[in-house]
């Protein structure tokens, strides 16, 4: 009998005293601030973000965390760190001129990645897996079996010295083009001798158009860069107790959202981000507090929440190429993501793990009461779409938790305070307090499933 209680508390994410660890008070509290429309929607890089940063910050002080920032306003550590990054924005939506046509960003054509603000090239059509001219602006047939992340398959086309990359659009393109095209822009820039590439999705009537060109014609990338990125993260710790204390584990969101977008249809422009990602970075907070109020754990435990993740990730890539620690002692990196609602395609008390199938993490977590299954949406890619992927690239084992089921807020204005279902938010953050519990406090060392890594 005692036993069946237990798992029916940790089903429903209570302490074993029956007492949830985490209030929905608190979670509502904190949702009712960073998703507000007196936030504007915290814009990457904007003063938004900061306040959000230093509302978070002002959070991790009030729990008795440690500041790992930079020095405040009275000259000790603060629990906000400033990142600059090497890009740029555009001011502007940049154009791609093939021949006599010109492609604006947003309408005929959508920049998915770029390395430079201005670029030419002497068109080439190619299919994948053909080598690209040096330079050329190679146009890339895709086969019937198109990979399930086209830009990540292009990746070889680069490197192999193409620096103008263009794939007709897809079905997943031309379902995220509003989005894609209300983003700000931005490019970075490329440390030497790298060479400078950007990848480009154009519509079905350009596509045809460039069909229908000589290979030669010249093409030309242009783009008017702004001021450099700055962004800024929320950042606090809680120091290990005993020899594992050099290790670390590193509990993450992302603070920022899209901001406002005059040009969004409706009277609504602000781009509130209530579960994207204000759900994630509530769920860093509390998790926090519930650290902070128990008894030290074993190991070191990094909370930050990143700026400018909806900007290509320039506060994870800045944290991560300046650790204040070896970046061996990072053990693993949970991200918080989008757990503002259920997704039908999970039982509803489960939350679903990025790459569940390249690690051992996840299974481990869900040994120790974690409700976490693998990504009931593969075709999405997600565990490339968040900060984890940064530190992911570096070797780190990184996942995000999340419980996105697709609904149809993402990237819009409707994605508000009203829409989140706070029993379902309170619960999943529960039931991640005994694994994460656990994870801080145990010897356990993750590791790459053969052939996972990234």
């Amino acid at each position: 009998m005692v036993a069946a209680l237990i798992i029916a508390a940790n089903i429903l994410g209570l302490a074993q005293n029956g007492k949830a660890v985490i209030e929905e008070r608190n979670v509502r509290s904190a949702m009712g601030f960073l998703a507000s429309d007196a936030m504007q929607g915290r814009g990457s890089g904007t003063i938004f973000e900061r306040i959000a940063a230093e509302y978070i910050g002002s959070q991790f002080m009030q729990f008795g965390l440690e500041p790992a920032g930079e020095p405040g306003w009275d000259g000790k550590p603060s629990y906000v760190q400033t990142a600059v990054s090497n890009r740029r924005d555009f001011v502007g939506n940049p154009t791609l001129k093939i021949g006599s046509t010109t492609l604006e960003h947003g309408k005929a054509m959508l920049v998915i990645r770029a390395g430079a603000d201005i670029l030419s090239g002497h068109l080439q059509k190619i299919t994948l897996g053909d080598k690209p001219n040096s330079g050329a602006a190679v146009f890339v047939k895709m086969p019937a079996a198109a990979p399930q992340n086209p830009m990540q398959a292009l990746q070889g086309v680069a490197a192999a010295g193409a620096s103008i990359i263009i794939i007709e659009e897809t079905a997943q393109y031309r379902a995220g083009w509003e989005r894609s095209a209300s983003r700000t822009l931005s490019y970075a820039v490329p440390a030497a001798p790298a060479k400078p590439s950007v990848m480009i999705v154009v519509d079905k009537a350009s596509a045809e158009v460039l069909n229908g060109l000589a290979d030669g014609t010249v093409v030309d990338f242009a783009g008017v860069p702004g001021q450099v990125q700055q962004t800024w993260n929320a950042i606090g710790k809680i120091t290990g107790t005993d020899t594992a204390a050099g290790e670390v584990i590193l509990l993450s969101s992302h603070l920022d959202h899209v901001g406002v977008n005059q040009a969004a249809p409706g009277d609504d422009k602000i781009f509130n981000g209530a579960d994207d990602d204000a759900s994630g970075s509530v769920a860093v907070v509390e998790l926090a507090r519930m650290l902070a109020g128990g008894k030290k754990p074993k190991r070191t435990v990094y909370f930050v929440c990143f700026g400018s993740e909806e900007r290509g990730g320039a506060g994870a890539t800045y944290f991560v190429n300046n650790l204040p620690f070896p970046k061996e002692k990072l053990v693993a990196n949970l991200e918080f993501e989008m757990i503002g609602r259920p997704d039908a395609k999970v039982k509803p008390e489960e939350l679903w793990l990025t790459g569940y199938e390249r690690s051992n993490l996840g299974p481990e977590l869900a040994k120790r009461g974690a409700k976490l299954v693998q990504d009931p949406h593969p075709d999405q890619n997600f565990f490339q779409r968040s900060d984890n992927y940064t530190l992911a690239r570096q070797g780190i084992i990184a996942h995000t938790v999340s419980s996105f089921g697709l609904h149809t807020d993402y990237h819009k204005a409707s994605d508000e305070i009203k829409t989140i279902d706070f029993s379902h938010m309170t619960r999943s953050i529960n039931s991640m307090v005994e694994p994460v519990q656990w994870l801080v406090n145990s010897n356990f060392v993750p590791a790459w499933n053969e052939g996972k890594k990234p």
